[in-house]
């Protein structure tokens, strides 16, 4: 049975790449993120329950949603239609809805990419991000094998990578544990999302994070810029936040780019975007 809720939440999910529910409830995090049962995720989206309210900001941050943006407030107003009846919303609350901002992704072009990427993602659990943020050389090893389709011993990754070969075997065993790499019958190593869109888990890993970013900072830091671009404006942020979405399909866009076999030409690029909130005036 379909409710306005359910199917807007079944539709958010899909688009943003979690084939099926099994997948978006577990893969960021289960019960320890949500705080309510794989169950009753199921019934909220077979329209059999409604969540409370104070549940909607874990599911939308979960699906990758930024607050103020069409989508996000899709969802919301799909909960508030279903908790009060068309009716009551159409007359009542829609109106003061009528301010919702337009889609970021407006142009087919656009439209296109968010749909091909989304069927290209991977979703990191919050255990197998503890394992890529365990200490650099498994940070390193995840990087790399995460961009190559080929098989490697640690010998031959770390000649390769100018790492430590005994670090680097400790490295690939706690990846392969956790279900980021694949032990072959040679003792060679490959990765099976190499190539794929890599999504890291949004909620309950605050302390892991912050040392994913000290991590990736370290390594870029360590690179050549062969580019950079950067811009200060002046905007309100309710009509800015729509365009932040845009801002990060943009940057996924780099993801077609990616190749997996190795040739004379290639290297590991570090690409990121940042916006920042200088002074409110």
């Amino acid at each position: 049975m379909s409710t306005p809720f359910s199917g807007s939440l079944k539709a958010l999910r899909e688009s943003a790449g979690f084939k099926t529910a099994y997948a978006y409830y577990h893969g960021n995090g289960g019960n320890d993120v949500f705080r309510f049962s794989y169950r009753m995720y199921l019934a909220m989206e077979e329209g059999k329950r409604l969540p409370a309210f104070k549940y909607l900001p874990v599911i939308l941050h979960a699906l990758r949603l930024i607050p103020f943006t069409e989508e996000a407030t899709r969802l919301t107003s799909s909960w508030l239609e279903q908790k009060f009846g068309k009716s009551a919303f159409e007359y009542l609350l829609k109106p003061m809805l009528r301010c919702t901002p337009p889609p970021a992704f407006s142009s087919p072009l656009h439209k296109a990419i968010q749909k091909s990427l989304a069927g290209r993602k991977f979703y990191v659990s919050p255990e197998q991000l503890e394992a890529i943020a365990g200490n650099e050389t498994s940070h390193m090893c995840w990087t790399l094998l995460s961009n190559d389709k080929g098989e490697w011993t640690a010998e031959e990754l770390a000649g390769k990578a100018g790492l430590v070969k005994s670090d680097t075997a400790k490295a690939l065993e706690g990846l392969a544990a956790a279900g980021l790499l694949k032990k072959g019958r040679t003792g060679k190593y490959k990765c099976p999302m190499a190539g794929m869109m890599i999504e890291l888990p949004r909620q309950n890993m605050a302390k892991t994070a912050v040392k994913l970013r000290k991590l990736r900072a370290n390594m870029i830091a360590q690179g050549e810029e062969v580019y950079s671009r950067r811009g200060i404006l002046r905007a309100e942020m309710e009509e800015f936040a729509n365009f932040l979405p845009l801002l990060s399909l943009n940057l996924s866009t780099a993801q077609t780019y990616s190749v997996t076999k190795r040739t004379k030409k290639t290297a590991i690029f570090g690409v990121e975007c940042k916006v920042s909130v200088i002074r409110e005036f």
